[in-house]
């Protein structure tokens, strides 16, 4: 066998520190987009570091579990929802536990039961786990061992950043408390949406404002936490009468709830809108009180012409429906007053 001369052996780990600094500044890019990403640019990278590896896996903590969360190649793909025991023999629990990359040995039980070679390289950021990547190979024994270990090890900190950033993002969009969509992220959809109509689009679509009746008393009765499952409870009958397809549902601060019913009409709105309250005053909401709902019931574009006009609409019709003694449906009569449904 011709082994390689000291020259060639030297063009060739300048190629590899090449390749691997490539690697880790497309993964830093790749951490402004998601972390997915980050995780595909790592998949794709670790097989131009070692062409033997055909199949790659990236677990994360989850409670006492790693969970995966990235499989690439077609081997990896049927694997793509294991979930391993952190304190298993696992070689991506190994790792874990060691805190250091670990290589698949004789005795060792592979992930992927085709795998001849394979490689669990722990990923930290800030001293904490934040996945665990395997890498494998059906075929050749790997041979750039060092720059995989490097490359897995360098996508740690923009896959914790891209998490973050998701997170925030996250936080930004959803309540904590509901899960349904905050106000300023609802707004803004709303907006947009009303701005394309504005530019000659056709768009119909209906805005229900809902305040729950009675929710002081709860909270003053029985504790802000029984008034927190009332809320979540109210959150949920809210979203199931809704379209999940089209409709968009949110927490508008407090006890109140909005919720945009596009490609609805008005009195379709209306209609759907007093079967929602009528559900909500038939749930039982566990708190030994009466909880119902006042919802004020607002249709672009026959009521408004713009987003702030037809938040404007809705809320004021939602206030007439509480004038009017609460647990009711209201709407703009186009004469500018309002009409209590039924």
């Amino acid at each position: 066998m011709k082994v390689p001369s000291l020259h060639a052996r030297c063009l060739e780990a300048v190629g590899a520190e090449r390749a691997l600094l490539e690697a880790v500044c497309t993964l830093t890019a790749a951490s402004r987009h998601s972390a997915g990403s980050v995780l595909e640019t790592l998949g794709a990278a670790l097989a131009v570091l070692d062409p033997a590896i055909d199949a790659v896996l990236v677990f994360r903590p989850d409670a006492e579990d790693l969970a995966c969360v990235f499989a690439a190649g077609g081997r990896a793909e049927y694997f793509a929802e294991l979930r391993l025991r952190r304190d298993g023999d696992s070689l991506p629990a190994r790792a874990a536990m060691a805190s250091s990359p670990v290589v698949l040995a004789p005795g060792c039980r592979p992930v992927i039961p085709t795998d001849r070679a394979a490689l669990a390289v722990p990923m930290y950021a800030d001293d904490a786990l934040c996945a665990v990547t395997y890498a494998a190979s059906a075929g050749r024994p790997i041979s750039a061992r060092d720059a995989l270990i490097r490359a897995a090890v360098h996508a740690a900190v923009p896959y914790a950043l891209a998490r973050d950033r998701e997170a925030d993002r996250a936080s930004a969009t959803y309540d904590a408390l509901t899960g349904l969509y905050t106000a300023r992220a609802f707004r803004d959809t709303l907006q947009e949406e009303l701005r394309i109509a504005a530019i000659g689009c056709s768009v119909t679509l209906a805005l229900w404002f809902v305040d729950t009746d009675g929710f002081k008393g709860v909270n003053d009765a029985c504790g802000h936490a029984a008034g927190d499952r009332v809320l979540q409870r109210l959150g949920s009958i809210l979203r199931e009468h809704l379209r999940p397809s089209t409709d968009l549902a949110a927490r508008n601060g407090g006890d109140e709830f909005c919720a945009v019913l596009r490609g609805e009409h008005k009195s379709g709105a209306i209609a759907r809108a007093q079967t929602f309250c009528d559900a909500v005053r038939a749930c039982d909401f566990g708190v030994g009180l009466p909880v119902t709902a006042s919802v004020g019931v607002a249709a672009f574009p026959y009521d408004a012409a713009s987003a702030s006009e037809l938040f404007e609409a809705a809320d004021a019709t939602m206030y007439h429906s509480k004038r009017s003694g609460r647990d009711r449906v209201a709407y703009p009569d186009g004469r500018g007053s309002f009409t209590v449904h039924r």
